[in-house]
C-alpha cells in the first residue's frame, strides 16, 4: 500500500470455519492496483477495521506462493470487533492498512533445518511459512512442525495436515483432548523433549506468551543457540508504525521492529515474555 495511514477496501470472497472460535476469511482488494502490488512476508500483520467498530491487528495467514489473487486472515472471536468480523458474509467489505512489521527473514533460514513451534491460535502466522515450503519456495534440509492445542475443537487448518505429514515431520499434541483422541497428549514442550532435533536448527516459536519461557528452556536443552531462536511477540498495537508507543518493549516497538524478534536480541529485556 502507498500510504500506511490510508485504509484500503477489501471484499470477502470466501469463508470457512477453521475451529469452534476461528473463521478463515479470504479477501481481495476492490482496487486491483493494490491487489497486484500487495507484497508481504510471513509474520507480518494487517490492521483490519469496520466502520463504527474500530480496527485491530491480525496476522496474515496465507502466502502468495498459493495465490496472488487473494490473501487470508484467520479471525478468532475474542471481542466485539472480532465477533463482528466473524459474522460477515461473502461480498461484505472491510478496511485494511498495512502490511506492518518485520516478518521472518527466510534468507537467514535457508539451507538450515527449520523447527516451527506453534501454540493455539499462535499457529496462524506460521501457516505462510509452511505453505512456502510446500510450494518449493523455501529450500530446507529438514522441516519439523510441532503444534500444541487445547483440544480437537481448537485445531486449525486440519485439511492441510495430510500434506504436512507427507512433506515434513509434523506432530500435534492436545492438552485436554476428548477420550476419542488417539494422538499425543500434553503440552508442546513434551514434543520438543521427545524428538530428535538438530542443534544447528533455526527455531521459530509463536504462541501465547506464557508458552515462550518453557519452550525456550527446552530448545536450549537441545543445544539450539539463542541467535537461532525467533519469536513473534504479542502487544497492543494501534498505529502500526511506532508512533503511538503502546507496544514498546525496551528500545523496540513490536509493530515496527517486530513482531518477529531474535531471542538473542531481546532476552535481557525485563518481562519481554
Amino acid at each position: 500500500m502507498f500510504n500506511i495511514y490510508q485504509p484500503q477496501k477489501a471484499k470477502l470472497i470466501s469463508i470457512s470455519q477453521e475451529s469452534s472460535e476461528t473463521t478463515l476469511l479470504r479477501l481481495q482488494f476492490t482496487d486491483k492496483r493494490f491487489q497486484k502490488s500487495f507484497n508481504f512476508s510471513p509474520g507480518q500483520f494487517l490492521q483490519i477495521g469496520l466502520l463504527g467498530w474500530g480496527e485491530c491487528p491480525i496476522s496474515i495467514c496465507s502466502s502468495p506462493s498459493v495465490s496472488d489473487k487473494y490473501f487470508e486472515l484467520a479471525i478468532r472471536d475474542v471481542g466485539q470487533l472480532t465477533h463482528k468480523l466473524n459474522s460477515l458474509t461473502i461480498g461484505d467489505e472491510v478496511w485494511l492498512r498495512g502490511p506492518f512489521g518485520n516478518g521472518f527473514d527466510m534468507e537467514k533460514f535457508s539451507g538450515k533445518p527449520l523447527l516451527i513451534i506453534g501454540g493455539g491460535c499462535g499457529f496462524i502466522p506460521l501457516r505462510p511459512l509452511i505453505q512456502d515450503y510446500m510450494a518449493g519456495k523455501i529450500k530446507l534440509p529438514k522441516l519439523q512442525i510441532f503444534y500444541g492445542c487445547l483440544n480437537e475443537d481448537t485445531m486449525l487448518f486440519k485439511k492441510e495436515y495430510p500434506a504436512w505429514n507427507r512433506n515434513s515431520e509434523f506432530a500435534i499434541t492436545l492438552e485436554k483432548p476428548s477420550n476419542r483422541w488417539k494422538g499425543a497428549r500434553g503440552l508442546v514442550t513434551a514434543l520438543i523433549a521427545k524428538r530428535d532435533i538438530d542443534p544447528g536448527s533455526v527455531a521459530i516459536v509463536v504462541g501465547p506468551p506464557i508458552m515462550y519461557k518453557f519452550v525456550i528452556k527446552e530448545l536450549i536443552k537441545k543445544k539450539i543457540k539463542p541467535q537461532n531462536i525467533y519469536l513473534s511477540l504479542e502487544r497492543k498495537m494501534y498505529c502500526g508504525n511506532g508512533v503511538c508507543q503502546h507496544c514498546a518493549i525496551g528500545p523496540y516497538y513490536v509493530c515496527k521492529d517486530g513482531p518477529v524478534f531474535c531471542w538473542q536480541d531481546i532476552k535481557n529485556i525485563p518481562e519481554v515474555i
